[in-house]
Parts: C-alpha cells; sequence; structure tokens
C-alpha cells in the first residue's frame, strides 16, 4: 500500500478488456474447506510451493515468512507485479488460468471489479473473527481483509515553516493562491493513492451521479487545476521526485500519500509530533482496505488458504505497520512506538460504497481524464 506504484499503462482499456473475458462468465470455483487442525497451521507431508501475486509495495520480515514455512513445509514464491491496479488487471485477464495460487493487495475500490470477473473461490478463514468486522466488506468469503490505511494529503513541516504560510487544514484550502503550484497529486488512472484522492473529493463535494463537466467534485478539481496542481503518473513520482519533505527530493510542499507515511521520515524517536519532518491534513483522508484471496484455479488451493490463515496470525499481523506502514485488521494488535506516535490518527476518514465505485470509476475517471487531457 504504502511504497512503489508502477504505472498501470493503458489501465481503463485493460479493464475493459477484462470486463468481457470469458474469465468473467465462467462457473465460480467450489469453496475451500477449513484447513486449521486445533486452531493450528496445518503440516503438509510432502513440499508445497506457493505462489503470491503482489503489489510492489507487499513487505514482509523474512523470519516470518519462514515461520510459515517452518510450520507448514510450504514455500511461498512472492511475484510483485506492480501497483494494484496493474497487478489486478493482470489477475482478471489470467482469471481461471492464474499465474498465482493468492492474490494480496486489492482495495476496496478494485473490490467490486474482482467479483464481478469471477477472479477468486471462497475460504473463509477461522481467524476472521478475531477481525474487527468493519473491515469484512465482501461476506461472500472471496476476499479477506489483511490491513487497512488511509490516503491522504501529506505537507512539508520544514518548507511551511520557512515561508511562513499557514500549513492547509481543509479541502478548500488547497485552493488558495498562496499555495499555488505547491501541490502535487498521482493520476488516478495509473495511482492507487491517485484513485483514492479522486474518489475523496466525490465523497467531499458530491456529484458523483452528474455525468456532465460541471459536476460539483469537478468544479473542485478545476480550482486545483487553475492553482497550478502538477498531475503525475504514480506515488513514487509524486513522493520522491516532487515532493519537498522528508526523502522527497522535489519542490512540491503538498503530496497525496498516506497517513502513516509520516513515521517513515523519523530518524528521532525523540522529536515531538509536532516537529516530525512531515504531517497529514486529516480532513482530506479515504479510508482503504487491502485484502487477499485464493485465486479461481490456483493449483495449491489449500496451502493458499493457510496462508490465509496465516496473514491473519498474530506474526504477521504484528510485521504490518513496521514493514508496509498500515494498520493491522487484527483487533489488539500491538502496534510499534514509531508507528504509533508518529501515524495521525484518522477517526472518520471519508469513504464510498465500494459497489458505487466498482460502477462508476471508468466514467469518474474519464471525466476526471478529460479536464487534464
Amino acid at each position: 500500500m504504502k511504497r512503489s506504484f508502477v504505472v498501470a499503462v493503458l489501465a481503463l482499456t485493460v479493464l475493459a478488456v477484462a470486463c468481457g473475458s470469458s474469465g468473467s462468465s465462467s462457473k465460480p470455483a467450489p469453496g475451500v474447506s477449513p484447513v486449521l487442525v486445533n486452531g493450528e497451521l496445518p503440516h503438509f507431508d510432502d513440499p508445497v510451493t506457493l505462489r503470491v501475486l503482489t503489489h510492489d509495495s507487499f513487505a514482509v520480515t523474512q523470519a516470518v515468512l519462514d515461520e510459515f514455512e517452518t510450520a507448514t513445509n510450504v514455500k511461498v514464491e512472492l511475484i510483485a507485479s506492480g501497483d494494484a491496479v496493474a497487478m489486478t488487471n493482470a489477475a482478471i485477464l489470467t482469471a481461471g488460468n492464474p499465474v498465482a495460487d493468492v492474490i494480496f493487495g486489492f482495495d476496496e475500490n478494485l473490490l467490486g471489479s474482482v467479483l464481478e470477473n469471477n477472479l477468486l473461490q471462497a475460504y473463509t478463514p477461522e481467524r476472521l473473527n478475531g477481525v474487527d468486522q468493519s473491515y469484512v466488506l465482501d461476506t461472500s468469503g472471496m476476499a479477506t481483509p489483511i490491513d487497512h490505511g488511509d490516503v491522504c494529503v501529506n505537507f512539508d513541516r520544514g518548507a511551511f515553516t520557512k515561508s511562513a504560510i499557514k500549513i492547509p487544514t481543509t479541502f478548500d484550502e488547497l485552493t488558495q493562491a498562496s499555495l499555488k503550484s505547491e501541490f502535487v497529486v498521482e493520476n488516478p488512472a495509473t495511482s492507487t493513492p491517485g484513485l483514492a484522492f479522486m474518489l475523496a473529493t466525490i465523497a467531499r463535494f458530491g456529484g458523483g451521479d452528474d455525468v456532465s463537466a460541471n459536476a460539483k467534485w469537478l468544479s473542485y478539481w478545476k480550482q486545483l487545476k487553475a492553482n497550478g496542481v502538477r498531475v503525475v503518473d504514480s506515488w513514487e513520482i509524486a513522493y520522491y521526485g516532487s515532493f519537498s519533505g522528508g526523502s522527497g527530493k522535489g519542490d512540491h510542499s503538498l503530496v497525496v500519500s498516506y497517513a502513516s507515511s509520516p513515521p517513515a521520515e523519523v530518524e528521532d524517536t525523540s522529536l515531538a509530533v509536532d516537529d516530525s519532518p512531515t504531517g497529514v491534513i486529516a480532513e482530506t483522508c479515504y479510508g482503504q482496505t487491502e485484502f487477499a484471496g485464493i485465486l479461481r484455479g490456483a493449483v495449491n488451493p489449500r496451502a493458499a488458504a493457510a496462508f490465509l490463515e496465516f496473514m491473519l496470525g498474530s506474526s504477521f499481523q504484528a510485521d504490518v505497520p513496521g514493514q508496509m506502514y498500515v494498520y493491522p485488521v487484527v483487533t489488539g494488535t500491538p502496534l510499534p512506538d514509531t508507528f504509533a506516535k508518529y501515524t495521525a490518527p484518522v477517526t472518520d476518514p471519508l469513504t464510498l460504497p465500494y459497489a458505487d465505485v466498482a460502477f462508476n470509476r471508468d466514467r469518474w475517471i474519464t471525466q476526471w481524464s478529460a479536464l487534464f487531457r
């Protein structure tokens, strides 16, 4: 979720092709039966290789992965496939004949397409009972929540201190003249945080049902454009290449990133929160949950089910914040001190129903693209 995002070239075209693929009309695969043995992971008599399709931001401590492999006799092979958009598109195009057994990293903004294209087979983990039920968006057992976070506008605290310009706290303040050419965003057609921020503006300003160029949310984007907002293709380009804060090398003091980005920039943990290099504009935050599932046609579905159980286990969940800078979904999982101290609390993030996003996403991106072409 939080790091490298590559360009999903022609994402809209690929999604359109995928929706017409033969995989979407195939019969659902039978569900996988429970695999835990007295609450513990199963051990396979013969060695198994499990292929896991992920986005490029997936990270897990090797010792944690070794724990799974030792317990189950299952060797994990990770297949990184770019941004979550690119990964999901590729998986849809091979629905029913997948290159992997498990897919991890699609969020609720991609969930509708995943379900519509019959990409997965059902498995309801026994350990799902420990998950905060607000993250269980799919009750069919296809998509298992693994982690969650928030896409938000981040600011460079040092840049604002130097300029003496007030740090913005609202969407509207991002359009003020004092911030002209200070804001960089990602293209929603090629970047998951870019898509989330576009959806945040729809949730905030409304007009999602308006097919015209005068939709309320588009009026806001017209103001951003007039104020010199820069659009780039990926989070990596935006954060490292254009943003001036933290490890960024650019000259823009505002960027679309994550509520959990600030702790990654803290080297001295004695710093007060208000002195950290970067911060978050809480009003702009849009909730995001990442899911995993067993791919329809998986060679090793029971090993895949065991991996889903493992991802909801205490070791993996505790590893999530430090490795991927997102929150675990299992209630009561401890957070690293730095993560807990410097991550901005977002009590009421913006959201849209995933079914609405699935139905309207392509049109919204087309409307947005018409403004920025």
